[in-house]
């Protein structure tokens, strides 16, 4: 076995020398952003690649859903790829929604899917797949080069990058470091590739950052500019992607300006210019963002958690990191190592302080929006550039440059083992969920085939699944709605009320007793306490203020859906109506319920699942 050194030199000489494998016209930056670029989308396509082995089925149709927003997204996808308006409520059936929501206001990622799919004729699970395999590719190389842009240095910049995305996670602490520590995690695997939020605006938000960069350090003013231009219309394109990055972007570059401006007199007031360029776009797309924003739906803001409150939040992981790593910054700066008008200075410390601004702007503006989103999205992927910025700018000294960069590398195979870690984990917890959501897939086809169509108020007709898992994937395969799955409310379709009637709608022709109810409540399940008591309350991790649920609140909602069952009324039977229905073909629940107010088909067996077309009794 070779000494421990050589291990870095090798890795690096293979990275110099991957042009035998590649066109010699590619360039040296491109050889080595292959590299971060190969292991990320290893990592990244890992579950899927586990799912197909594990079935068998490389065209059933589906992609593995990582996280539990996804399916929601794909679903407003599908609507857009039927044709339906933007504003529509696929999980309500309605395309007469009575506002906007943050789909419709956050159009342009969807969008971007949906009119290439529609083109392609592409299901929209099938466009999920393969954002799957397109978003590690762009985010690895949107970080490998605005890594380059500021160090001059591929490696740093190909090992950064790499190490960015793996250890986001962990960062975030959450995944597989939070399992090991607490035994259990809000969100795993890599949050950055949760499809289309923040997965598809992801890259363009280091894109925007290297355009900001390179608008600061150019030398000519027609380039200067032009790079204006372009960073303020990728801030406007992230305005109407994801609400957590285009915060972040208005942040850092807030930020990095003011730190500019302040650290560099001499060309203060070109930078001045340049910066109120890139406002002037800022200030038009976040105009056109509010003004979306205040036709949005009533029921919104309660779906969406936003809660008033100035109480500073001064120890989320990546803030806290983001302080040590400025702290730090500052010391190198004070012993003479770091220059503090240096543009790679101010980029660096930018990166580190972005998080405290996004933690604390609730001081300011007194509303606070799930703020674990920023954690888990982007302030963790900021502090760990901000270190790798910091580990490019300590390589200036000759006599450690190489023991620092074999340390560096040390920390990329370090983080690339993680990255596994974290891939594999996820793939095993959720495979036994994504095989059932692939056994469902011949039946969601069938129902995709069957044409919903609208009644005259612009409305579907729903189709009821017992099974949660596949409830949520109807509106990604099918026209249809359903009659609730977990996302029902999150597009402010429905008030608090209508979602807990829905849910009760659920249970009832589901078969499930309140018995069974019970059961739920005591064992914690999400879905269903989100649905009698909302998001925050059933999980603190969104929101930090709400009062955890007592005992006898949850008896109190059990005794509730007795009452209900004992009063149900065949106008709540109808409406919305039934058009199919969805079971275990082996394990179908008590339909007695379900077949006092429809009458049911024969069924047809797809697999594992049995589907029934439903006929509204006639009343007597």
């Amino acid at each position: 076995m070779l000494p421990g050194p050589f291990l870095p030199e090798t890795i690096e000489f293979a990275i110099e020398n991957i042009t035998l494998m590649t066109n010699s016209n590619i360039s040296r930056s491109l050889k080595f952003a292959a590299v971060p670029t190969i292991v990320v989308l290893f990592l990244a396509v890992y579950p899927q690649l586990n799912l197909w082995m594990a079935t068998g089925k490389l065209d059933s149709g589906g992609y593995f859903v990582s996280n539990y927003d996804e399916v929601a997204y794909s679903a407003y996808v599908n609507s857009l790829i039927a044709g339906r308006p933007r504003t529509n409520d696929p999980f309500t059936g309605n395309d007469h929604a009575a506002g906007e929501s943050l789909y419709s206001i956050q159009f342009i990622p969807a969008y971007a899917i949906a009119w290439p799919a529609r083109a392609l004729g592409i299901p929209a699970a099938t466009a999920f797949l393969i954002l799957n395999f397109l978003l590690p590719i762009l985010s690895v190389l949107a970080l490998f080069f605005l890594i380059r842009s500021v160090t001059d240095d591929d490696l740093v910049a190909a090992v950064g990058s790499g190490t960015v995305l793996c250890l986001g996670t962990a960062f975030a602490f959450q995944g597989e470091l939070r399992e090991l520590v607490s035994g259990g995690a809000l969100i795993h695997f890599f949050p950055f590739l949760r499809r289309y939020q923040p997965g598809l605006a992801f890259p363009l938000f280091f894109l925007f950052c290297t355009t900001a960069w390179k608008m600061f350090t150019a030398e000519k003013r027609s380039n200067g500019f032009g790079y204006a231009f372009a960073t303020g219309s990728l801030f406007a394109v992230l305005v109407f992607s994801y609400f957590y990055l285009w915060t972040a972007a208005g942040a850092w570059f807030a930020c990095l300006s003011l730190f500019w401006i302040v650290s560099r007199p001499t060309g203060r007031a070109w930078a001045a210019a340049k910066t109120a360029i890139v406002s002037v776009f800022g200030l038009a797309a976040i105009g056109g963002f509010f003004w979306l924003l205040s036709e949005r739906s009533e029921n919104t803001d309660s779906a969406q958690l936003l809660t008033n409150t100035r109480m500073p939040d001064l120890f989320a992981l990546p803030e806290v990191i983001g302080i040590l790593i400025a702290l730090l910054t500052a010391y190198l700066i004070w012993k003479g190592n770091l220059a503090l008008a240096s543009p790679r200075t101010l980029i660096t410390l930018s990166f580190a302080v972005t998080p405290i601004v996004l933690f604390n702007q609730q001081i300011v503006t007194g509303r606070s929006l799930q703020p674990v989103h920023y954690e888990i999205f982007i302030a963790n992927y900021l502090v760990v550039t901000s270190a790798v910025l910091l580990a490019g700018l300590t390589m200036h000294a000759e006599a450690a440059k190489s023991a620092m960069r074999r340390a560096l590398v040390y920390v990329g195979i370090i983080a690339a083992v993680w990255g596994l870690v974290e891939a594999a984990t996820t793939a095993n917890k959720y495979n036994p969920g994504e095989r059932l959501r692939v056994a469902a897939m011949p039946a969601l086809e069938y129902l995709r085939s069957q044409d919903a169509e609208p009644n005259g108020g612009g409305r579907y007709p729903a189709v009821l699944s017992s099974d949660l898992t596949v409830a949520d994937f109807v509106p990604t395969v099918t026209n249809f709605r359903p009659l609730w799955n977990p996302h029902t409310n999150s597009a402010g379709g429905v008030s608090i009320s209508e979602n807990k009637e829905l849910f009760f709608r659920f249970l009832y022709f589901s078969g499930f007793s309140p018995k069974d109810l019970a059961e739920a409540l005591n064992g914690n399940s999400f879905e269903v306490k989100a649905a009698l008591f909302g998001g925050g309350r059933a999980l603190s991790a969104l929101d930090s203020g709400a009062e955890a649920v007592t005992s006898r609140e949850m008896q109190d909602e059990v005794s509730k859906y007795q009452a209900y069952i004992a009063a149900f009324s065949s106008q709540q039977a109808s409406d919305p109506a039934i058009a199919y229905a969805i079971f275990p073909a082996e394990n179908e629940p008590d339909l007695s319920r379900l077949d006092k107010w429809y009458v049911r088909d024969g069924g047809t067996v797809f697999g594992a699942f049995k589907v029934y077309k439903l006929t509204p009794r006639q009343p007597h």
